[in-house]
């Protein structure tokens, strides 16, 4: 069709989060074969809704197809473009998979909401049900609530101070206080227990009172068609932890019996699995290998089929909050017995690796968690590697949806996210730094399109930032130059991290990356059709690439324009058109110092001494005592400066006090060449920046 097919991806200048591709493609369909829900379709049924599409291009340089867009199809409409019936189109629109995650309003999940059914879990009940709930629904469509008999309060779950003064929170919202001798019992479906014939695993999170009259059954596990019947683990006031199996005869022996307790609030796991003529027994709250306490017991096993927390209606007089009941298939899981399995990880909110007494709330790095959390929904993520001696930590796992927590990564870390295919591609901060430019526009040999019009506005303007810790502190940073010259324009951001130390590099880090002194690039546009020499570099750009403009209109300021592509919409005629419009920000601040590289100390306060003409080729220099004196060592030279607006290289520099004498090998070399007054700024070409 004569219509043209746009392609956007990535996200608008400065925009705060990623946002979804698009693609608008028009198709032919006289017979009606991209009709959605059209029986008679050659493509029947696949012409509906969140079909899976691709838009790819060949460039004829035998490497092949490349992807432009991979996303589904949200719409589908069926128009008459002309006067005839036997014209019709279909004009698609497809999206990529950032806004299927956005659809509807789904609930905001704990940690361990979130974690547990990410497991493998065959039945699962949070017990997370608001305070005037009857029952604890399950978290599986078409499995029955746990039903509630006796006194309980759906409350929420104190926090506490270690030895080392941390407060410990946990990854879950209010749980069922059976204090009062409330019983909680669901049957599992009829899979449930033909998959756990020969293996299972149960857990319960429990915070268990420190003193009880009687024994707390924790849970008992119904397994009919077994050898013994059923199974409880038993806490007994003694504090010892027992795993009790119900024979023939209805009476309950002690299959395990084992000192080993945790009085706060864990995850009690209680295995059992077939070994030969025996079923082996195990149980677990935190261990680094291994079971806590084992047995074993002639018999053969049967699959469960009811789950019930404390049966025996035991009561306490502090509250005793218990909920994330679970049961898998098959025993020893790594995801929920160990110290650091996701479970136990997860009931911590990943603030903390274990709680010891003398743990710290260490948290969890933001591209671990962003990983972890994009594993756990099942959406594909391609990480380009972080520097793991540089990472942010992230503080405690709050509730929230999919995209929320993401976001909350992403802005920690101060990354960048994106769609890359079907799935979620990031880019983390510190891949972000120094990255190497991967498209060269030369504008001289008509390589640049329109639009391109730098403007110099206050829209990414941000001269004074204030960032908060969630539940934490807060730090300002500020250009005051910036706020007395243009006047105060104030932004802020809450992050969660692990802790309130860092929050001064991130505002210092955020000022960096909003007061540019450049133009700022609305659009950057080429027209691959006609400069085909660019296409193969633009294909391989993403979110996050370097590109610059050489040669620029002589009307922009000189240099060369260094910017970085966070997003662009290309728009495709046929064979004959193709153009790109790129949505970019300011490469210069992440253009930091390194060991080996070629950014200097910067200079504070240095202005010139006397005038300069524009074919002067000696300095003299000031400098400050808060500044210091500039080098006079052989090997720091050749020095490139910036006086003014001019790039100018120096040979060596002498003098033992201010002002300094500079001999200059070079002028003009970024193009700008005029003379200069004394007091002239003088800085080093490339200052050295420390990253966040």
């Amino acid at each position: 069709m004569p219509d043209d097919v746009s392609v956007s991806w990535g996200r608008s200048s400065r925009a705060g989060q990623a946002e979804y591709s698009t693609l608008g493609l028009t198709l032919k369909n006289t017979d009606g074969r991209f009709t959605a829900y059209n029986p008679l379709s050659p493509y029947w049924p696949h012409v509906r809704r969140w079909t899976p599409i691709e838009f790819d291009i060949d460039l004829g340089d035998g490497a092949g197809w490349r992807n432009r867009f991979s996303g589904f199809v949200r719409k589908w409409p069926l128009t008459w473009p002309g006067r005839s019936e036997k014209m019709a189109v279909a004009r698609i629109e497809a999206v990529g998979v950032l806004c299927r995650l956005g659809r509807g309003n789904p609930p905001a999940k704990s940690s361990l909401r979130r974690t547990i059914p990410a497991t493998g879990t065959l039945a699962y009940w949070p017990a997370e049900d608001g305070p005037a709930s009857g029952q604890a629904a399950s978290a599986f469509p078409d499995h029955p609530p746990l039903t509630i008999v006796g006194v309980y309060e759906f409350a929420p779950i104190e926090s506490w101070k270690n030895s080392q003064g941390y407060s410990v929170d946990y990854g879950t919202a209010g749980l069922v206080d059976v204090s009062g001798g409330a019983t909680m019992t669901a049957a599992v479906p009829a899979t449930v227990t033909v998959a756990t014939a020969t293996a299972w695993t149960v857990a319960v999170c429990a915070d268990i009172p420190d003193t009880r009259a009687t024994d707390l059954v924790l849970v008992e596990i119904a397994t009919p068609g077994g050898t013994h019947s059923a199974w409880r683990l038993v806490v007994t006031t003694t504090a010892r932890t027992q795993v009790h199996a119900r024979n023939s005869a209805g009476t309950w022996v002690i299959v395990v019996d084992n000192s080993s307790l945790v009085l706060s609030m864990f995850s009690h796991n209680l295995a059992v699995w077939q070994s030969g003529g025996n079923i082996q027994v195990g149980f677990n709250w935190d261990s680094v290998s291994g079971y806590k306490g084992s047995g074993s017991v002639a018999g053969t096993l049967a699959g469960v089929a009811q789950v019930v927390v404390n049966p025996t209606a035991s009561t306490a007089a502090v509250p005793t909050p218990m909920g994330h009941i679970a049961v898998w298939a098959g025993h020893s899981l790594t995801a929920v017995d160990l110290r650091d399995g996701p479970v136990v990880l997860a009931l911590f909110g990943y603030g903390w690796s274990s709680i010891a007494s003398g743990a710290a709330a260490t948290g969890e790095p933001a591209t671990e968690r962003l990983a972890r959390l994009a594993a756990e929904d099942g959406v594909p993520l391609a990480m380009a590697a972080a520097d793991p001696g540089d990472e942010v930590m992230m503080g405690l796992q709050r509730p929230g949806t999919a995209l929320d927590l993401y976001q909350g990564c992403e802005a920690a870390d101060a990354g960048l996210l994106y769609e890359d295919g079907f799935g979620l591609g990031y880019l983390p901060r510190t891949a972000r730094y120094n990255q190497p430019v991967a498209l060269t526009i030369d504008a001289a040999a008509g390589e640049l399109g329109t639009p391109f019009e730098p403007v110099d506005d206050d829209q990414m303007l941000r001269n004074k930032w204030t960032v908060e810790r969630i539940d934490g502190s807060s730090a300002v940073a500020a250009d005051e130059e910036s706020i007395i010259l243009q006047g105060e324009i104030e932004d802020s951001v809450t992050l969660n991290l692990a802790s309130d130390h860092p929050l001064p590099d991130h505002a210092g880090w955020r000022l960096r990356l909003s007061t540019v002194q450049e133009p700022r690039y609305p659009a950057v546009t080429i027209t691959l059709s006609s400069s085909r020499g660019l296409a193969a570099a633009w294909c391989a750009c993403k979110s996050g690439s370097r590109v610059q403009v050489i040669n620029p209109p002589e009307q922009n300021p000189p240099g060369t324009v260094d910017q970085l592509v966070v997003g662009a919409t290309e728009v495709y005629r046929g064979r004959r058109s193709w153009r790109a419009t790129m949505n970019v920000e300011p490469a210069a601040p992440w253009l930091v110092a390194t060991a080996s590289g070629p950014h200097r100390a910067a200079a504070a306060g240095s202005t010139l001494a006397t005038d300069i003409t524009a074919g002067a080729m000696s300095l003299s220099l000031t400098s400050t005592a808060a500044g210091g004196l500039w080098t006079t060592k052989a090997s720091a030279f050749p020095l490139d400066l910036l006086i003014g607006g001019e790039r100018v290289t120096v040979s060596a520099i002498t003098g033992t006090s201010s002002p300094q004498a500079a001999t200059v090998t070079a002028r003009a070399v970024n193009g700008v060449s005029r003379s200069w007054q004394a007091g002239t700024p003088v800085q080093v070409w490339s200052p050295a920046v420390v990253p966040l």
